[in-house]
């Protein structure tokens, strides 16, 4: 009797572990890198959407759901290339503000949604070219933003991703020439209590460890990118551009003017 209770507990040990390896996942889609062109938007263009879609099932459709100033949902079928799937938002007037997400379904009817985005149609052209990332700090924990331009550059949607996950979006403000925008890390709210409750990014920040801070303008285009592959030495103080836009390592002066370095940051890409 014993040998049979034995052997009946492993035959049901088999049939447990067999159907384990034998679930199949069953949804919903993944949907990433999502994105819009033009980047600023006028009347007289429609709006390219694009995305990242996988799952290990089928994808069977991807639409565009879209809303024009808070009106009525309406939807755009998207086509694909392999895992990239696009399609397009028409033309609005001025002003307009148009908001959308992105939606999959699978071959078992999974829905995934995206992140919903955002862009506001406007007869001047923003030009964010003049917005850098300026100083990065690891120690102290901060991130600091320049508007090294000639003009206001208007920071709403602008986002910061940390090892591609993002940390930190921006609200309705703008960044004047020669004007810093400090960031802290939530790790060191503590020591910040004054600061603006809006300008603390969601992550730590390391000073020995390899990082990609990168960041992005509201249509998911890069502004800017720090990619430190391969650190040779842990940062005493700050990662810092000097006048020559290379990155040093540097005295921090957090919302100031950088301090000039004369030793450059070995590993980046």
């Amino acid at each position: 009797m014993k040998k049979i209770f034995i052997t009946l507990l492993a035959v049901a040990a088999l049939f447990t572990t067999s159907c384990v390896e034998d679930y199949l996942y069953e949804g919903p889609a993944t949907i990433s890198n999502l994105a819009f062109t033009p980047s600023s938007v006028t009347p007289a263009d429609a709006v390219t959407v694009s995305a990242t879609i996988t799952d290990l099932r089928s994808i069977t459709s991807a639409v565009i759901k879209y809303k024009v100033n808070g009106g009525s949902v309406q939807s755009i079928d998207m086509t694909n290339s392999g895992s990239l799937y696009t399609g397009t938002i028409p033309k609005q007037a001025d002003k307009a503000v148009v908001t959308f997400t992105v939606e999959a379904k699978n071959e078992l009817n999974y829905t995934a949604v995206s992140a919903e985005k955002s862009y506001t149609i406007a007869a001047v052209v923003i030009d964010y070219s003049g917005l850098i990332l300026n100083e990065l700090n690891g120690n102290s924990k901060f991130i600091e933003l320049y508007n090294k331009g000639t003009k206001d550059i208007p920071l709403e949607g602008i986002y910061i991703e940390k090892d591609g996950e993002t940390n930190w979006t921006c609200d309705v403000r703008t960044l004047a020439p020669g004007g810093y925008l400090l960031l802290w890390s939530l790790d060191v709210v503590a020591d910040h209590g004054d600061h603006d409750s809006q300008l603390f990014f969601d992550s730590g920040l390391s000073a020995k460890k390899n990082v990609r801070i990168q960041l992005f303008n509201p249509a998911g285009a890069s502004i800017d990118d720090f990619n430190l592959t391969a650190i040779s030495k842990t940062a005493a103080a700050s990662y810092s551009r000097n006048t020559d836009s290379k990155w040093y390592h540097a005295e921090a002066t957090p919302g100031t003017q950088n301090v000039a370095g004369t030793e450059l940051v070995e590993g980046l890409e």
